[in-house]
């Protein structure tokens, strides 16, 4: 007769649920769009800021989300630091080991804390929680600091103390804290410096800065945001104000900082001024207006003379720009083409290497300056796909905003059976949506990557599809 073996009888396991206020242990999975850590947890995913891949940490729960399953939580002490984790170089830099999660100054870095191996290994890692699969050597790197050639900032603080900041990416921040930007060292040198001396002589002409109302408080204030960008050398900054009183714009900032930013300036090309009358938080408002220098910058990307106006589109880090451009154009096929399109075509470079190549390209873009810049009636890619349905390219490039193709645009795109798609996008998640609608028509050939704004989790990627 056989024995009947007995086990011991075990407790159930229990995993701690999230509640606000529970404090646990947790092990760092992955990095989110935002740069935080991500732990899946009890049905949701946790995402705690300075928190990276491996690591282990004490984690308190501050929120839950209501209508989907993120929770916000912050470290209260980290246990088992990243092999490359480092001490974050600027000062400015939110310490994620403060009492509160959105206690400290700028978060705009949020991966400054790891070293710029460490980060390219996390970008690489997030691609593939999206089934995104990006070789060591197609991840392409760049400068670490100085990159950025177009900068918006928010006019903060009180009269004769105004300072420039960016709001914060905090989800648990309140609406209206803007982080002090001052010393930025992504920055290009010379846009920081035409920003300090904003601050400056703002302040000594005791401009008001702009203060949002709300319910039935009218908004307050003259100058929202600044704009800058710059051409590696020459600066060309927007002020960005509210419309003042009456039934015509007015600004004294517009009005007293222009020729005193000039002579103080030596890097400054051009100062124009745009209005938002708008309460919500877009920056560029109206048609812009010159009022002192140039109007315009001329870049060279990927050997091709660009214009960039004051509220115009610039690639913030240019270099690295070009490098993705030239992949978008000839990565994986290079061959001579018939017709091509050339969807969201911007400010043209796109355009002008395309047509260097091949016999016809036309070019879609629906901002109204880009478009003018490219002697085309602005289109929406929508409005544009379907005047053309009868008509069938040879290749198709697309460079989309951040939201990606989306749902319409990728189904014109399958019916029109081309033969190549050749993408480039800044966003991870929309690029493998829409690779997934494209999916029944279109194999992925390649992908690679660039890690145009190192410090943050930003990556752009050109994908070469082929028709199956």
């Amino acid at each position: 007769m056989t024995k009947r073996r007995r086990f011991a009888t075990l407790p159930p396991v229990t995993i701690p649920e999230l509640a606000v206020g529970a404090q646990l242990e947790l092990r760092g999975q992955a990095t989110d769009a935002e740069g935080s850590g991500v732990v899946e947890h009890a049905g949701r995913q946790l995402h705690v800021p300075g928190l990276l891949p491996g690591e282990r940490a004490r984690v308190r729960v501050d929120n839950l989300a209501r209508f989907s399953a993120n929770a916000y939580g912050h470290m209260l002490e980290l246990l088992e630091p990243h092999p490359q984790r480092r001490s974050p170089p600027c000062p400015r830099h939110r310490d994620p080991l403060a009492q509160s999660s959105h206690a400290g100054t700028c978060g705009g870095c949020p991966l400054m804390h790891l070293n710029v191996a460490g980060q390219r290994e996390a970008k690489r890692e997030r691609l593939r929680g999206l089934g995104l699969e990006l070789a060591e050597a197609d991840l392409i790197g760049g400068d670490e600091w100085g990159y950025r050639w177009s900068s918006k900032r928010v006019v903060a603080g009180k009269l004769g103390k105004l300072w420039l900041g960016s709001r914060r990416a905090d989800p648990l921040a309140h609406t209206g804290q803007i982080a002090d930007m001052h010393g930025c060292l992504v920055d290009h040198p010379a846009i920081e410096r035409v920003f300090e001396q904003l601050v400056r002589q703002a302040n000594l002409e005791r401009i008001q800065g702009w203060r949002p109302g709300h319910q039935d408080k009218p908004a307050t204030g003259d100058l929202r945001y600044a704009w800058a960008k710059t051409d590696g050398e020459r600066v060309l900054l927007t002020l960005i104000t509210s419309p003042g009183e009456g039934d015509a714009d007015h600004s004294r900032a517009a009005e007293l900082l222009p020729e005193a930013l000039m002579a103080a300036s030596p890097e400054l090309a051009g100062v124009a001024w745009s209005v938002q009358p708008e309460r919500g938080n877009a920056i560029r408002g109206r048609a812009p207006e010159l009022l002192a220098g140039v109007g315009t910058l001329t870049l060279e990307l990927a050997g091709v003379q660009v214009e960039v106006g004051p509220l115009g589109f610039l690639q913030p880090n240019p270099p690295m720009a070009a490098q993705a451009y030239l992949d978008l154009i000839d990565l994986g096929d290079a061959e001579p083409r018939e017709r091509v399109w050339d969807l969201y075509a911007g400010v043209g470079v796109t355009t002008a290497l395309l047509r260097a190549r091949h016999r016809e390209v036309i070019a879609c873009e629906s901002y109204a300056e880009s478009a003018q810049a490219l002697g085309i009636a602005p289109m929406a890619v929508e409005d544009f796909l379907l005047a053309r349905k009868a008509e069938r390219p040879d290749l198709v490039v697309a460079n989309p905003p951040r939201a990606g193709l989306g749902t319409e645009v990728c189904a014109r795109l399958v019916e029109l059976a081309v033969p190549r798609l050749h993408m480039m996008s800044c966003n991870p998640e929309s690029l493998a949506q829409d690779l997934a609608r494209l999916a029944p028509a279109y194999e992925l050939e390649r992908l690679r990557g660039y890690d145009t704004l190192p410090q943050t989790a930003h990556l752009e990627l050109v994908a070469c599809l082929r028709r199956r």
